[in-house]
């Protein structure tokens, strides 16, 4: 019985801490700073070179990365902005377009993307002739303001998988299959 016990709190503890829902939510993770980086590995077979030149040439054509600047085997840059592609269930403070500072580091067989510093586009309010210019940060809309964790209320979660999903859908190389004849 005590056995059986051990194993369980073992388990529990691994559970616990493999992926705290409370700093992360899908590749989107809680910096110390309360910051919030969505990064993503991609495997790619082949030497830093290649995926080098590959990157440069996706880059190039890529709106969203034409901005980034080659340096040592990694890309780095604001994006230019765009907009969420699906803004249903979302707050007003990010139906704006955004831009945001990205970080592609390339290793052999694999390149990582960060994307962090995620920024919406002002906001112009006018509540009955007073004018307010808003600026939202990411952190704004998905972190707690007095703990370190993401918020659990639908608004920040929506919020985070749909950035997810674009990013995914933006960020992924994609190849041109030829079809036989």
């Amino acid at each position: 019985m005590k056995n059986i016990f051990t194993l369980l709190l073992l388990i529990f503890t691994i559970y616990t801490y493999t992926q705290n829902p409370k700093i992360e939510y899908e590749n989107f993770k809680l910096q110390e700073d309360k910051k919030i980086v969505w990064q993503k590995v991609y495997e790619f077979k082949g030497s830093k070179d290649s995926i080098t030149e590959i990157l440069k040439e996706f880059i190039t054509t890529n709106s969203f990365l034409n901005n980034l600047k080659y340096s040592n085997y990694g890309f780095t840059g604001f994006s230019s902005y765009t907009k969420i592609s699906d803004l249903s269930g979302l707050p007003i403070a990010v139906r704006t377009d955004f831009n945001s500072f990205i970080s592609i580091e390339i290793k052999e067989n694999r390149y990582r993307i960060s994307i962090s510093n995620i920024k919406f586009k002002p906001i112009n309010m006018d509540f009955g002739g007073i004018e307010m210019n808003t600026n939202f940060i990411l952190e704004d809309i998905t972190v707690r303001n007095n703990y370190h964790e993401i918020r659990k209320n639908n608004t920040a979660r929506k919020t985070l998988s749909k950035l997810n999903k674009d990013f995914i859908e933006i960020l992924t190389l994609k190849t041109n299959k030829k079809e036989d004849w």
